[in-house]
């Protein structure tokens, strides 16, 4: 099942930082929802999709190896729900980009 099906095709269109804050916004919604399995599942489904999307983008290149290690860390969350926080892979991701961090550092 696709999630974002019309953002898929624009995806590489959108700045590096902005992808990582949307894969964040789905790992706090998955964090927000722990209780509800269904959803908790559903949210880091779409993470995983937004994660695969980003490892496609040819701009990731110089990061794969971390945008990999967040995929495999969310999708072992997702079949394990694992207790551990998904805060440390939101805090992961975000360092990845400057303007992430600035974005986030801001709020």
């Amino acid at each position: 099942m696709l999630w974002h099906p019309a953002l898929e095709k624009r995806w590489n269109t959108l700045p590096v930082f902005q992808q990582i804050l949307m894969i964040c916004n789905e790992l706090n919604r998955a964090g927000n929802l722990q209780k509800d399995p269904k959803e908790y599942k559903n949210a880091l489904e779409r993470a995983l999709e937004l994660m695969d999307f980003s490892i496609d983008d040819e701009r990731t290149r110089p990061r794969l190896r971390e945008f990999l290690r967040a995929r495999e860390l969310i999708a072992r969350h997702y079949v394990q729900h694992e207790s551990d926080p998904l805060k440390t892979i939101q805090r992961g991701l975000i360092q990845l980009s400057a303007e992430a961090w600035a974005y986030v550092g801001r709020r």
